[in-house]
């Protein structure tokens, strides 16, 4: 949660010159480096290869390989998670403004749509919805779902993120 208010406060902020779409960029990576790290540490504290120093080495560089490959796999699940987690928020972001232009106030749009929410206490949320159109918000949406599909390809992590986030409307 700590993360995302982060990330939401980030987005709320004005968008409007591409070194600020590059600063929420370097939200997002700085988390996923982070949990890759983690992920690291962690899987490699519980690996035979800590425990073993006397193995041959046939079976030394396979217990190297399905480190590497469980590090990879289990860094990927959790990028999906983290992503999963934006577009939650991004699906909160098109409810308001749904909401408000429907409604005849702040109000009861935000009485109307509360208990829809994922994330209704952060405050970047409103101010995102308020500033862009329900079709935006809809497109922003299907921008986060393709660069999820990117990343399960083999394109640049990297550059799939960069390209996804330049194009979302905030």
């Amino acid at each position: 949660m700590e993360w995302l208010a982060a990330f939401s406060e980030m987005a709320a902020a004005e968008q409007k010159s591409l070194l600020g779409r590059y600063r929420l960029m370097d939200v997002l990576l700085q988390k996923l480096t982070a949990m890759k790290t983690a992920i690291d540490e962690s899987l490699t504290a519980r690996s035979p290869l800590q425990r073993y120093d006397d193995v041959e080495k046939d079976l030394r560089e396979k217990w190297e390989e399905e480190l590497t490959a469980a590090i990879e796999a289990e860094y990927r699940r959790q990028r999906t998670d983290l992503l999963a987690i934006v577009q939650r928020w991004l699906r909160d972001v098109w409810l308001i403004a749904i909401a408000e232009r429907g409604a005849r106030n702040a109000e009861q749009a935000t009485a109307s749509t509360k208990e829809l929410l994922n994330f209704p206490e952060l405050a970047g949320t409103k101010q995102v919805a308020q500033r862009i159109s329900a079709k935006d918000a809809v497109e922003n949406l299907q921008i986060i779902e393709g660069t999820q599909r990117l990343l399960h390809t083999n394109v640049q992590e990297a550059l799939a993120l960069e390209v996804g986030l330049l194009k979302l409307h905030l």
